[in-house]
């Protein structure tokens, strides 16, 4: 989710405003507390909450359209895992929506190309009309034409990040395996132009950009090529490997203090908002801290898993096995409240790490 500067988040509200959505602005009152400001979320759902009876039920919710990939990029798990690709229908996906009750927040990225799930945009569309708040992530190399990035634009999912391994061809093909950068960049300058033509507020650009040893030193690079799309771009999250498991070792890199600050100034001068991701933080912070657990994360296959942090750690059938449930065969409102998961949200509280995360990047396990 992006984190935003003020002045990102203030332009966000007046985007509401005039796109008249008004739904999202309500919405907006909860992402705040609960996680833009993470301190302020630790407190009320691990301290302030609990002490008041209160076990709240989370307001965001991410979901997985898919697990089918032609790609085979070198630092992604699906290259390595022995999984059956599957597509989630829309029907499953409505079943799992509605069960939810309507989450004021949806992810809807997981470890597959979602533009090859055919019901994608039909997901989107049904999340947008009940006025949930919408993220998605995507590489931008798997639309079929023009006419598709139309498409996303009119359904207008609010944050639209684009993954990115480098700044060039060269770095990005051999990351990306299977990709074309070339055909990324003319992708994303369509999206730029046509979401002027059509005079559209939403999607919200956002950048993802993943930090391996061969695309650190193009960040710059990067910086140059996005501030001069001429558009709004919200935030470009900036994300080292979560999980260096033995495939990718050889492409993991550290990044200190150090670099960081230079990046935040070079993208300050170019009015670039940049977020390093928690993950790039070299010391753990305690688990007691943790709220990502608020942000639930469900396989295409429906099982539960805590939040999206343990992911691509090449460990999936280990994650299916500690799920805390199935969406697809029980309401989540059902397994949120089973003694198991209350367990979960107790440990996390008292400082302890509950078995279902001991493979968490972030929080000390």
């Amino acid at each position: 989710m992006p984190t935003m500067t003020l002045f990102h988040k203030l332009k966000l509200f007046s985007n509401f405003i005039f796109a008249k959505r008004f739904y999202e602005i309500y919405n907006m009152l909860w992402v705040y507390p609960l996680w833009w400001n993470r301190r302020m979320a630790a407190f009320l759902l691990n301290r302030f909450l609990p002490k008041l009876g209160i076990d709240l039920f989370p307001p965001f919710l991410e979901i997985e359209p898919t697990t089918v990939c032609d790609m085979r990029c070198r630092i992604c798990e699906h290259t390595y895992w022995k999984e059956h690709s599957k597509n989630m229908s829309f029907e499953q996906f409505k079943k799992i929506f509605d069960d939810f009750g309507k989450p004021k927040w949806l992810g809807l990225t997981g470890i597959g190309s979602s533009y090859l799930n055919k019901d994608y945009h039909k997901m989107l569309e049904y999340a947008k009309s009940k006025g949930t708040i919408v993220e998605v992530f995507d590489h931008f190399a798997h639309f079929e034409n023009d006419k598709k990035i139309k498409e996303l634009i009119e359904i207008g999912p609010d944050f639209q990040f684009v993954s990115i391994y480098g700044a060039s061809k060269e770095t990005s093909d051999f990351i990306c395996r299977g990709s074309d950068f070339d055909k990324v960049i003319h992708n994303i300058k369509t999206f730029v132009k046509l979401k002027k033509q059509m005079k559209k507020r939403f999607p919200i650009l956002n950048f993802h950009f993943i930090i391996t040893k061969q695309s650190k030193g193009e960040l710059f690079k990067f910086i140059d090529l996005i501030s001069n799309l001429d558009t709004e771009i919200g935030e470009v999250l900036i994300t080292p490997l979560l999980h260096g498991f033995k495939e990718v070792k050889s492409y993991e890199v550290k990044i200190d203090d150090k670099y960081k600050e230079e990046i935040m100034n070079y993208a300050r001068k170019k009015r670039i908002a940049i977020t390093f991701n928690w993950s790039s933080k070299l010391k753990k912070q305690p688990i007691k801290n943790c709220k990502e657990y608020i942000m639930p994360f469900i396989f295409v296959t429906g099982h539960v898993t805590p939040c999206c942090s343990q992911n691509e750690a090449n460990s999936r059938e280990w994650q299916k096995k500690m799920s805390l449930g199935n969406a697809l065969e029980k309401p989540f409102r059902e397994i949120w409240y089973s003694p198991r998961y209350k367990k979960l949200r107790q440990m996390i509280r008292k400082n302890k790490c509950p078995k279902e995360c001991v493979l968490c990047p972030a929080y000390e396990t």
